[in-house]
């Protein structure tokens, strides 16, 4: 009697265990849903592939609309490359976005890690960088730095524009508008394109992910 309890408490186990398998993945995440990301990866993939395969493509933006609308604050990822000067917007694993960046030059590197966005500010002013005028009113100082350039009695420091600011950290590393001459060029900030970032700014909510890293991620 104890061996076929035995025996039977054993198949439900069994059965529990087997039934959990399919319908979960160790992440938690169900195997349907993990199967419908993988196919929608794929199907990204091949459509970015597509626009890589243009002529011109790095000065410009790639957009999958479709994916771009499936995105929520859970499912959406913004990915930094410092070494291909790009940025990819990640939904469900799959590319929605890819486009130009400036991140920090060698002076004032852009610092590597996982972020997550700390505030927002569509018109934003940096209180570190500008320029400073003199008691005229002409520029004395084009590229200032209020921590080591001083602004002349009569003068002023006026903060560069930095539209659509997305603050990363304390000490004044963001997202924001900004030059992009296809290299390296800020002062630790990602510049983003004037027709990009609007989206971005909408898209990525106070709490989104933000990566910050040398190499692109795999597609």
């Amino acid at each position: 009697m104890f061996s076929r309890t035995l025996i039977a408490f054993g198949l439900l186990a069994v059965a529990i265990f087997t039934t959990g398998c399919e319908t979960t993945s160790p992440s938690g995440v169900s195997k349907a849903q993990l199967r419908a990301d993988q196919e929608l990866q794929a199907k990204a993939r091949t459509e970015h592939g597509i626009f890589r395969s243009l002529g011109g493509w790095k000065k410009n933006t790639y957009r999958n609309k479709e994916i771009i609308a499936m995105s929520t604050p859970e499912n959406t990822v913004l990915y930094v490359s410092t070494a291909d000067q790009r940025a990819y917007l990640l939904v469900r694993g799959a590319i929605a976005m890819d486009f130009p960046v400036a991140t920090g030059k060698k002076t004032h590197p852009t610092p590597a890690g996982s972020y997550t966005i700390l505030s927002k500010e569509k018109d934003y002013h940096s209180n570190l960088y500008g320029r400073i005028y003199d008691e005229l009113g002409k520029v004395s100082v084009l590229d200032a730095d209020v921590r080591t350039d001083p602004v002349p009695p009569g003068g002023k420091f006026v903060g560069a524009a930095m539209p659509y600011w997305m603050r990363l950290t304390n000490s004044g590393v963001g997202l924001h508008v900004g030059y992009i001459p296809g290299v390296a060029a800020s002062h630790g900030c990602v510049r983003m394109p004037s027709k990009t970032a609007p989206e971005i700014f909408q898209i990525m909510p106070v709490g989104g992910k933000v990566v910050i890293a040398s190499e692109a991620p795999t597609f």
